[in-house]
């Protein structure tokens, strides 16, 4: 798909305490829904600039910088999911935004679910792109780092060495501008605080410690969703994107076969037109099945090791 010529702003409104910036594409005719992006942990806005431009052909784009990223502040605050949640809505809902479509990658696709709470009725279609909130498992190094506490106290010059050392390990097809650019917006006080404290509300041992089933009771109607997926990640395991269809009735499921962590940078070719189709045609209407309920919940259901001993009382969990 060629990409279209299209106006792009950089714009900071304030919010819950802090400046949020984002970047905002306007299409020459918006004939249809507006789409919101959100990106994930330690990234930034610019993640979608492979995509974004495209999407604007006839709609208007919305790339936010959460807080604790980019060239948004850095409060002292939760940042929790749903504390980012909260936040992401309030600032929708300051855009006059009253019919949208959302894609959240990673982190953002946790937040995304979210706001399908604060938003209800709102959100048109739901895209995940690697998300986080739809299974358990997560790369053990996140586990470690929510648990020990030293991310908040690294020094802002390890957190952009840091950054530059992950981008090499998990891809991304970020070039030398964009690699330069999230180590020195990750090196701004604040971020350490706000990367741990994201890590603890969402992540423990155990794995991720939210889930769409947490939640999606209490929604009175989903939304056609779509997971997008690539094969070689290594933060979230593509079994996620299988399990989705097992208590999602109806969603749309895309992997690929040659992307890591970001098929929104690296499968542009597949996922992008996969994306405008599913945004502009029409889509089932997703339904839980009976019974569907969290790995979370199931894990928790369980009596303790200890409590399963001989003679403690307990029968052995099945």
């Amino acid at each position: 798909m060629a990409m279209p010529p299209t106006a792009c702003r950089s714009l900071t409104r304030f919010f819950r305490g802090c400046d949020l910036h984002w970047q905002e594409w306007a299409a020459r005719d918006e004939v249809k829904r507006p789409v919101v992006l959100v990106h994930g942990l330690s990234d930034s806005c610019r993640t979608w600039s492979h995509i974004a431009p495209a999407l604007a052909k006839d709609r208007r784009v919305y790339a936010l910088d959460l807080p604790g990223h980019g060239f948004s502040n850095r409060p002292d605050v939760p940042y929790e999911v749903g504390w980012y949640a909260g936040v992401v809505s309030d600032w929708i809902r300051s855009l006059g935004l009253e019919d949208f479509d959302l894609i959240g990658h990673s982190l953002g696709g946790g937040i995304a679910m979210r706001v399908l709470l604060e938003r209800p009725g709102r959100v048109g279609r739901l895209g995940l792109v690697s998300a986080g909130g739809l299974g358990l498992e997560v790369a053990m190094p996140l586990r470690i780092a929510a648990m020990t506490g030293m991310l908040e106290l690294t020094a802002p010059l390890l957190m952009g060495v840091g950054t530059r050392a992950g981008m090499m390990v998990l891809g991304g097809n970020f070039d030398p501008e964009e690699r330069k650019h999230l180590a020195r917006v990750n090196a701004l006080p604040g971020t350490a605080r706000a990367l741990f404290r994201t890590l603890r509300g969402a992540v423990d041992l155990k794995g991720q410690r939210e889930h769409l089933l947490d939640h999606a009771h209490r929604i009175d109607a989903l939304p056609p969703v779509a997971v997008y997926w690539g094969e070689r990640d290594p933060v979230i395991p593509v079994s996620h994107a299988d399990e989705v269809q097992r208590y999602l009735e109806g969603a749309t499921v895309r992997r690929f076969a040659r992307a890591g962590h970001y098929p929104h940078r690296e499968a542009v070719s597949e996922m992008l037109p996969a994306l405008v189709r599913f945004l502009d045609e029409p889509q089932p209407t997703p339904r839980l099945r009976p019974g569907a309920r969290s790995p979370r919940a199931a894990l928790e259901a369980r009596p303790s090791f200890w409590r399963r001993l001989p003679g403690a009382g307990f029968a052995p969990a099945d």
